[in-house]
């Protein structure tokens, strides 16, 4: 796992939640807007979650492998569900939809890097 990617994807979804809210709340939420933003962070998940997969081949231990693996892999599920017809709209609920996913995937990288520093003893 790479620490570095971990922080800054955790940041870029906690500030583009807020962002996506904010621009839904004063109705200026527009999904093509927002695309670019998403593809990024998912780009950047497949990659965190290859070299988390190579580090575990590789022989890093974890103490809770299914709970890490399960972060990893809603990790890469979470933006793909968000992309389905309800969250292609402008309006502002749309926007929370994406917010909320932003700001679950903030945490579950937080979670995925906590899980991936506890070794197995």
């Amino acid at each position: 796992m790479i620490e570095v990617l971990a922080f800054a994807t955790t940041v870029v979804c906690a500030i583009g939640g807020l962002v996506v809210l904010g621009a839904g709340i004063l109705r200026r939420y527009r999904w093509r807007a927002v695309l670019p933003l998403l593809v990024t962070i998912e780009i950047a998940l497949v990659a965190q979650a290859i070299f988390d997969v190579v580090g575990q081949v590789r022989g890093h231990e974890l103490a809770e492998t299914a709970t890490h693996a399960a972060y990893l892999g809603a990790s890469l599920v979470v933006l793909p569900a968000v992309g389905t017809q309800s969250a292609r709209d402008d309006g502002r609920w749309s926007a929370v939809l994406v917010a909320v996913a932003l700001v679950a995937l903030a945490v579950i990288v937080v979670r995925m890097q906590t899980t991936w520093r506890v070794t197995g003893g």
